[in-house]
């Protein structure tokens, strides 16, 4: 990456944490548990990809026991009317959806758990994935397929679906053991992606040095 480029995210972040920009995510919460569970599920994600999140922008509706998806207030009906997996689920049907609304990621999920939040996220995430990465997925995809290798029935409904348990999955560290095992090609690929990613926040976190006192 040139150095002009990292100037320029360094200048967007300007200082703010991974838990500043995951709090100016959150369009809505039920309540602060669940606000402080969200920010727990997102800060494994590395400084830059919540930045470029936020800035796209990310807005993220947390759900609370018994709401249903449909329910919430970023989505339009567009959405709301979509159907999923060969049209056999409907929004309310899905624990979470992560959907592009006019010019902003809508991530609509359940606090119950850090996986369904990591996994909505993921799906926003590969917003800023480049064409070569996109390429890259799709051709593991492909091979997964051939090869019946997925961690669950739900990663081989697509190549979203695919992707975002790949990256869900490496937040935890057991399941992070099941994906290097059922698709090690798919689980280096992550790893490889998330390291770069965090190479970048080390960069773009560094404070700016000090101006040479004048003489």
């Amino acid at each position: 990456m040139g150095r002009s480029l990292t100037d320029d995210l360094k200048v967007r972040l300007n200082g703010r944490t991974k838990h500043e920009l995951i709090e100016g995510m959150i369009v809505r919460s039920p309540h602060q548990m669940a606000a402080e569970k969200m920010v727990a599920a997102l800060e494994v994600y590395p400084l830059l990809l919540l930045l470029l999140a936020h800035d796209h922008p990310t807005k993220i509706w947390i759900l609370d026991r018994g709401e249903a998806p449909s329910s919430a207030e970023i989505l339009n009906d567009s959405v709301r009317q979509k159907r999923w997996h060969a049209g056999r689920l409907c929004i309310d049907d899905c624990d979470g959806i992560t959907e592009v609304v006019g010019n902003y990621v809508a991530v609509v999920v359940s606090w119950r758990t850090l996986l369904a939040m990591r996994h909505e996220f993921a799906h926003a995430v590969t917003t800023f994935f480049s064409p070569t990465t996109r390429q890259k997925l799709n051709t593991l995809y492909r091979e997964a397929k051939t090869r019946g290798a997925f961690t669950e029935p739900l990663a081989s409904e697509s190549i979203g679906e695919y992707v975002a348990c790949g990256l869900s999955y490496f937040f935890f560290p057991d399941l992070r053991e099941e994906l290097k095992e059922v698709d090690p090609d798919l689980h280096d690929l992550v790893e490889d992606l998330l390291r770069q990613a965090d190479e970048i926040s080390e960069m773009i976190s560094e404070p700016a040095p000090h101006p040479a006192k004048l003489r």
